[in-house]
């Protein structure tokens, strides 16, 4: 009795967990697209609408590290990337002593960089830059600026300052002297070693640094322009300071066959003055008694770089880039070709089913039909291929791009907040591929295409839980950044475009990929979905 039992027992449990698969069906994952014996998982694809839109001056005060130099697309030509930015001192109301002498004025600001621990040996590193592109000369001069960067917006100071990437003609016609100049800068991955004569007249290392820009800068100027004020209101607050002395500009004024661009570590820059002059010893510190006597010392007066900053952006588009972006701006038809460039530069709206919500017609049928099916969404993605008629092969072809909300200016709930442990350049690929190349893993090879997959988006739609606004792409260099920039409303191009992601503003590179009216129809963009039917 207890066998027959136990055996009726397992047969209601079998019958119960069959009537229950029946009723309830979990979304199996993208990691699931294989052969269905039963026809549960299904494949569909619909057409999207895309068209470009250029996009104005991007808010560029609110960058963690700074673009400096030039660099040359093939499609999109030169950009240039300067600077202005204020300088703290790190001491106020400062003795300089007596019998003063400047010995030296030392520029420093590091490059992003790491070591390589498979060929570094002791103390001799070996490093690599991790943002350097191109590899040739670029000329630069830094002046003193006389405008002064506010902290608060001059029309509402209730709000935070905004200044945008096309504000250098403002700096320019504000600076003053002429500080420094350099004709043949090219960024270096060497590690920059400080050699010193000590007592005895040997020469000794110092100091070992990551790899920087370090140049010195003439004494007699900046003798005049701080030692001179000891005592003076300019040195005695960080504020008073700032509004005597306004900043320095950074101005490219020049390159050789493309030039460097190179991230500036701006937050760990320093300017420091050398002094040396005579103290009285009030201390005794030599402990002979004599407390008239002068005591000869050399002090370090530094001054930081952790004030406001505006980073400039100058894209020098060919006119026929220009015109094909505008011809691309197509609402109401798509476009052949698409157009990606950061900065002010050019971004892809998409509108999925080829037709948003947000249109005057409503509705598309194809989306319609979706929500009243009740569809479950196991995977929807769209590949945007490349153009590889338009652009070149290699690595000017950016490795990522990222797709947001363009109504909202949202990330799609496909995208993962955490990402602590992983490379920027490997953050999200679940979400947002990585371009797949001819060749693997290969730079230099011709790019194919990116695949964007927003499962749990569509899945939202279908719920009523997101509307179906229109999305964006963009370039991004980190898609782990999720702030924006401010765009902006001068002059007024695209009212509605008030935000892009920071990572995109930020971004040099650009790329051309095929709309939905390409002639080569295979590599037009389509909403690929593989679904479960909830019906029964």
């Amino acid at each position: 009795m207890k066998k027959l039992l136990c055996n009726a027992a397992i047969i209601f449990a079998v019958v119960l967990g069959v009537v229950s698969c029946e009723n309830e069906l979990t979304p199996l994952g993208s990691d699931f697209l294989g052969e269905d014996p039963e026809n549960i998982i299904k494949e569909a694809e619909f057409d999207v609408k895309t068209y470009s839109t250029t996009v104005n001056p991007v808010q560029t005060n609110n960058f963690n590290s700074v673009p400096f130099g030039t660099y040359f697309d093939p499609v999109y030509g030169e950009s240039k990337y300067g600077f202005v930015a204020q300088l703290n001192p790190t001491f106020s109301n400062p003795d300089f002593g007596e019998n003063t002498i400047l010995e030296e004025v030392i520029l420093e600001i590091p490059y992003f960089s790491t070591i390589d621990l498979t060929v570094s040996s002791g103390e001799d590193n070996v490093y690599v830059l991790d943002s350097l592109y191109g590899g040739n000369n670029i000329n630069f001069e830094i002046y003193r600026s006389n405008y002064f960067l506010s902290n608060f917006d001059s029309n509402n100071v209730a709000e935070p300052a905004v200044y945008y990437s096309d504000f250098e003609d403002v700096i320019s016609m504000n600076a003053t002297d002429l500080i420094y100049s350099e004709s043949e800068f090219i960024p270096s991955a060497e590690q920059v070693t400080i050699i010193e004569e000590d007592d005895e007249g040997q020469l000794t290392v110092q100091e070992r640094l990551s790899p920087r820009l370090r140049i010195s800068l003439p004494v007699d100027y900046w003798e005049n322009v701080i030692l001179n004020q000891e005592g003076m209101p300019s040195l005695q607050s960080i504020s008073n300071f700032q509004n005597y002395f306004r900043g320095l500009y950074f101005k490219i004024t020049g390159s050789e066959n493309g030039g460097s661009l190179i991230h500036l570590n701006l937050n760990q820059a320093t300017l420091t003055l050398s002094v040396n002059s005579d103290f009285a010893d009030i201390n005794d510190f030599d402990n002979d008694g004599d407390v008239s006597e002068l005591n000869n010392i050399t002090s370090a007066f530094e001054f930081n770089f952790n004030g406001n900053r505006v980073v400039f952006i100058d894209h020098d588009f060919p006119s026929t880039i220009t015109s094909n972006i505008n011809t691309s701006n197509d609402p109401i038809n798509g476009s052949e070709n698409l157009y990606l460039k950061g900065g002010p530069g050019a971004l892809t709206i998409i509108e999925l089913f080829g037709q948003s919500t947000n249109n005057v017609d409503g509705e598309s049928p194809e989306l319609t039909q979706i929500i009243a099916n009740d569809w479950l969404i196991n995977e929807a993605s769209i590949d945007f291929y490349v153009n590889q008629d338009a652009v070149l092969q290699g690595s000017t072809q950016p490795e990522r791009i990222l797709i947001y909300d363009y109504e909202t200016g949202t990330l799609l709930s496909d995208y993962s907040i955490s990402t602590s442990g992983i490379a920027p350049i490997n953050a999200n690929l679940r979400h947002l591929g990585r371009l797949e190349r001819e060749i693997e893993d290969n730079v230099n090879s011709q790019g194919v295409k990116y695949k964007l997959t927003l499962t749990q988006h569509l899945n939202n739609i279908i719920q009523g839980e997101t509307e179906n606004n229109r999305l964006a792409i963009v370039v991004s260099q980190n898609v782990s950044l999720i702030t924006s920039s401010e765009v902006s409303q001068n002059p007024i191009a695209n009212p509605e475009l008030e935000n892009i992601p920071i990572s995109a503003a930020i971004s040099h590179e650009g790329t051309v990929l095929h709309g939905n009216l390409s002639p080569e129809i295979d590599k037009r963009p389509k909403l690929k979905i593989f679904y479960s039917e909830t019906t029964n």
